[in-house]
């Protein structure tokens, strides 16, 4: 299983989730700059997923430590640090089935009804965090029997059905915030 703490997708995957986490968890001194590179990292980490999900998926190994994992007293106060730095910035509109596809010769038609929704940014950061940083902890420990869970949880789990979605809106959020 070395191979796979060896590949560079991998590496490359866990560098940037690392960095991702370092920047949640940092102090912020100048908001903007913090935002601008939040939104670097976040980017990043997204785009290193699919490659890393091309990976073979490491044989069964334990499941993470629960000492590892966010608890969700530890869950809420990074929320509402994260809430209070973000201030009004906070909330914002999204489509929850943002697109219908259409095949290139059909007529055209109006999408189905699908009103805005509120999304949180400092929900969608939350999250995203929680589901990285376990795996991240445990990887820089180079204890590769948690590999299997390491990668189920960024790839399988996470990215496919849940940290992937928030960092979709979360990216969108942040680039109208830098880019009004």
């Amino acid at each position: 299983m070395s191979s796979l703490r060896d590949n560079p997708a991998a590496q490359a995957f866990a560098n940037t989730a690392a960095r991702f986490c370092a920047l949640i968890e940092s102090p912020i001194r100048d908001r903007e700059l913090w935002l601008a590179e939040v939104h670097t990292a976040l980017a990043t980490v997204y785009a290193a997923a699919p490659v890393l999900a091309q990976l073979p998926m490491p044989e069964e190994g334990l499941d993470i430590p629960q000492a590892h994992r966010l608890t969700n007293d530890e869950w809420n106060t990074l929320f509402l640090h994260l809430r209070q730095t973000l201030g009004t910035d906070c909330l914002y509109y999204a489509y929850f089935k943002p697109a219908n596809i259409v095949p290139v010769n059909a007529p055209a038609t109006p999408p189905p009804a699908d009103g805005p929704v509120t999304g949180d940014l400092a929900d969608d950061l939350a999250d995203i965090y929680r589901d990285l940083k376990p795996g991240v902890t445990v990887w820089n420990a180079l204890d590769d029997r948690y590999l299997y869970d390491i990668f189920f949880q960024w790839i399988q789990m996470g990215f496919t059905h849940h940290w992937g979605k928030h960092a979709v809106n979360a990216l969108r959020a942040l680039h109208s915030m830098l880019y009004p």
